[in-house]
């Protein structure tokens, strides 16, 4: 049982990961995989959401090393299947669950967009990511570079940082990032 996650239970069992939302006693989803870590899990359950919006509940998990699955859990379809060259060890969907970013044990981090079913590969050497809470913005560190998209739908514009020393921690406070 993992209650990190602030609105689901994380149940690992026989292969099987059971997600059950905070406050309902439903089981939410239940899928195969082979990896029984919740950091390789994103969920995702209406959040920054407009008072007229459907429901918005999707989840990201690897169903092995190397492949990616991302789920709508409200309508329980897959929404993409994305099979990578290396294995992938980091992944996290955005408050939207429009975009996913990923990083690979090569230190590669990718951006995949589910409306368009493209993958960016953003960054090198990424040792550091975090979307930043209530925003669509990604922080990173790749060696002695910090990089900020400030509007991930170009990726391909980056601003970058000189930093001494590891970003270990990224919070959000009053409208200011720290």
């Amino acid at each position: 049982f993992y209650f990190e996650n602030e609105a689901v239970c994380m149940i690992f069992n026989a292969g099987e990961l059971t997600l059950v939302e905070y406050g309902n006693s439903e089981i939410l989803s239940v899928v195969r995989t082979e990896l029984l870590n919740p950091h390789l899990v994103s969920v995702r359950l209406n959040e920054r959401q407009t008072a007229d919006a459907e429901d918005n509940k999707k989840m990201a998990y690897l169903v092995d090393l190397k492949t990616v699955c991302v789920v709508d859990l409200v309508f329980n379809r897959q929404l993409a299947m994305i099979s990578h060259t290396a294995k992938v060890d980091w992944l996290e969907l955005n408050e939207t669950s429009g975009k996913l970013l990923f990083r690979d044990k090569q230190l590669k981090l990718h951006l995949y967009d589910l409306t368009s079913h493209k993958m960016t590969t953003i960054l090198s050497y990424c040792s550091y990511v975090q979307w930043v809470p209530q925003s669509d913005v990604v922080v990173a560190q790749s060696r002695n570079t910090l990089c900020v998209w400030y509007n991930i739908e170009m990726p391909q514009q980056v601003t970058t940082f000189p930093l001494k020393g590891d970003v270990v921690d990224l919070q959000r406070h009053d409208g200011k990032t720290e």
